[in-house]
């Protein structure tokens, strides 16, 4: 991910989801990511509000709760992937090593995560350059 940077320093890294059922989580979560730079960030709180926003918006980064209600979020994520839309997991459950094959690679934040992890995924990308 590139980081470009505002005339005082900001980052600004482009528009974010979150999608996250949790109101409470979604709202730190979408505080974080606009404290490192992320403009705007949408919030929703169910997939089909998330497969309608990805029809008309590119984002340049996702946070996607891995379960939302009583749902997986996984084809979501294969239109992520599909689309190469930079993503990672969230979860706060411990079960996510039975993700599907396609998603092995992908980080998963676990709940509660941090602004600070969030910060070293970005930190991460800018050194591959991804």
């Amino acid at each position: 991910m590139k980081v470009e940077r505002d005339a005082s320093g900001k980052a600004e890294l482009g528009p974010a989801l979150v999608v996250e059922d949790n109101p409470i989580i979604a709202l730190d979560t979408q505080t974080m990511l606009e404290d490192l730079g992320f403009a705007p960030v949408k919030v929703l709180t169910s997939l089909s509000e998330g497969i309608e926003s990805l029809a008309s918006h590119i984002y340049s980064f996702v946070i996607l709760d891995v379960k939302i209600g009583d749902e997986t979020s996984l084809k979501f994520a294969e239109i992520l992937l599909d689309r190469g839309t930079r993503f990672v997991f969230a979860s706060g459950y411990s079960d996510t090593d039975d993700l599907p094959a396609a998603f092995k690679d992908q980080t998963v934040l676990s709940k509660p995560y941090t602004k600070d992890q969030i910060r070293e995924l970005i930190s991460e990308e800018s050194r591959r350059g991804t």
